[in-house]
């Protein structure tokens, strides 16, 4: 117990046996209530928003901790956690979408719940696991079948709209309490609920603050969020990371919302976050205690933020992650419409294929499949990953093949296969039987897991870094629009368009262009070269696990390709690198 104390924190509630109940300390507000049935609390800074009167009203006379899915439906939000005891039985529970997630490990015969990975990982003494390594080397992360597993072995890792449901010594049980809307409603519909969403969302995650920030990219998403911030009398700090390309006309449109908004706003060239790349710490296990992942940009860009935004007294920095993948378009999409009932589907499916020059065979046989959930994971199973981008033919698949980099070895693939055959044995299976809402809810947990891990590569006790796109009240508005809305994508984003604040003029949702970052991609792979020939330069970790042939990467490095998306799958290899070298070290 003393070596849990040492690395967890003080005790901050024990169990009426005397033993500890609840372990921590990182300065974040607690909230405690409960009946003489059960004991409630809730942990975290999004709950500054609530008392204990607030809590013990709602938690009323409710006697077991299965009865609470409507206290912590209303009250998990943001950085909370709820865990409630009754006897011999504990629920924990995190937000919806896992910017905060918990997770599991038997220590010493016994099973430990935290909110830490490597917590876990330092008391159970776990080593990484390779088959997660491999994944993290690809962007299998898309998909929760790979998403939602630990780097560390042993560690388990809740899904969304799960808890945890623990009874003495027994490990815990997930349990399921939650389920995505249908998809049915109309823009008009649900224009208003999702006004009212965002606002009760960013009420919640501002409480508390005295300064915020917020991104301020030009893009839909984050100038958005920041006219709702203004609606809600709230001027934030604005973020604009400038593209180097002058035909990228994001600067205009965001410097247009900053004026119309009179807010203070800070716009640094994107190359910026280069230097916090190739930081040394970036990317290691003090950065990045759940390990390298799709996220490795944006744990670069924590502490440029945190550079930038010094001077402004912030701790909450706001952005716009999941919008994309909410209200706009996602590559399933076209089959779901294809096979709805809408009307008019078979034109605007053909009209869909000719704008956007589709081939017609491969479109053909993408509204053709049949497969399921299970089929596309036994696939990924037996496949030989040799076809690198599958085209328009798998934009319906419900779990698409993994992008395997030439420089990964057959014992990385066969990594793959094997955590495909075994998600296909898994207890989880598709988070929904639409096509579009389940492929929608694998983004959302990417966003979640990103800014989850923004915040632990944060400074401790500086700025907080969430989204309110991944409140659970928004995502419910935005998942229950019907995929003929969806696929009317003029304005942009129609739903975010009928919800946004009357001051936000429609014309930010209807512009023709679009920033384009390809030249930022180019830059950031030569900076990072010359770190990738010295890892790689005599062997590597990796290599020693039977990852990837060091001498492929190089090879590689040096090739010239029109495809942005090899540079970064090699630069996201240079980090997993740089961390399995972390671990090795012992940080």
């Amino acid at each position: 117990m003393n070596e849990i104390v040492e690395h967890a924190g003080e005790i901050l509630f024990r169990h009426p046996s005397g033993f500890p109940w609840i372990i921590g300390g990182d300065g974040r507000g607690i909230v405690r209530a409960g009946n003489r049935d059960i004991d409630v609390i809730l942990l975290g800074n999004s709950g500054a928003a609530f008392t204990e009167s607030d809590l013990a009203r709602l938690v009323g006379d409710r006697k077991t901790v299965r009865e609470l899915d409507s206290v912590a439906e209303r009250l998990v939000e943001g950085d909370l956690l709820l865990f409630a005891r009754e006897n011999t039985r504990m629920r924990s529970q995190g937000p919806l979408l896992l910017t905060r997630a918990l997770c599991w490990a038997m220590v010493d015969g016994v099973p430990l719940i935290s909110d830490d990975q490597h917590t876990l990982r330092t008391l159970a003494r776990l080593r990484p696991d390779p088959a997660v390594l491999a994944s993290r080397l690809t962007d299998a992360e898309i998909t929760h079948a790979y998403g939602l597993r630990s780097v560390w072995e042993g560690v388990h890792v809740t899904g969304p709209g799960e808890w945890l449901d623990s009874w003495n010594d027994r490990a815990p049980a997930r349990t399921v309490w939650w389920r995505p809307p249908h998809p049915g409603r109309s823009v008009d519909d649900l224009a208003e609920e999702l006004r009212g969403a965002v606002t009760e969302a960013l009420r919640l995650r501002t409480a508390g603050h005295q300064e915020i920030s917020a991104d301020l990219s030009g893009g839909l998403d984050s100038t958005t969020l920041c006219f709702f911030l203004a609606d809600l009398g709230l001027k934030p700090h604005t973020l604009f990371l400038a593209s180097a390309n002058v035909a990228n006309n994001d600067h205009r449109w965001a410097g247009r919302a900053a004026a119309e908004l009179g807010v203070d706003h800070h716009s640094v060239p994107y190359g910026s976050v280069i230097p916090h790349l190739l930081d040394e710490r970036t990317g290691t296990v003090a950065t990045a205690p759940e390990g390298p992942g799709i996220a490795n940009a944006a744990l670069a860009s924590v502490s440029m933020i945190e550079e930038v935004m010094k001077e402004t007294g912030t701790t909450l920095h706001l952005n716009g992650h999941a919008g994309d993948a909410l209200f706009g378009s996602v590559s399933t999409m076209l089959w779901s419409l294809f096979h709805s009932r809408e009307k008019g589907r078979y034109r605007r499916t053909w009209r869909f294929r000719v704008l956007n020059r589709h081939p017609l065979g491969q479109t053909i046989r993408m509204l053709a499949e049949r497969g399921s959930y299970l089929d596309d994971l036994r696939r990924i199973a037996r496949h030989d990953f040799g076809v690198r981008d599958e085209g328009v033919a798998a934009y319906s698949r419900w779990v698409p093949l993994p992008k395997v980099h030439p420089a990964l070895t057959e014992t990385a693939r066969e990594h793959l296969r094997r955590l495909a055959a075994d998600a296909v044995l898994g207890e989880r299976g598709a988070f929904s039987e639409d096509r579009t809402v389940n492929q929608i809810l694998d983004y959302l947990v990417v966003h979640g897991n990103v800014v989850r891990r923004m915040n632990q590569a944060a400074t401790p006790g500086g700025i907080i870094f969430d989204s309110p796109y991944l409140d659970r009240r928004v995502v419910e508005a935005a998942l229950a629009l019907g995929v003929g809305a969806r696929s009317h994508q003029y304005p942009a984003k129609p739903l975010l368009a009928a919800a946004r604040p009357p001051a936000m003029a429609l014309d930010y949702f209807t512009r023709p262009d679009k920033g384009d970052y390809t030249a930022e991609v180019f830059a950031q792979h030569q900076a990072v070269k010359p770190v990738l020939r010295r890892l790689f330069a005599d062997g590597s970790a990796l290599e020693d696990l039977g990852l990837v042939s060091a001498e492929r990467v190089l090879r590689l490095a040096e090739r010239y390709t029109t495809s942005g998306t090899a540079y970064t799958d090699l630069d996201n290899i240079v980090i997993a690198e740089r961390w399995l070298r972390s671990v090795g070290q012992g940080e």
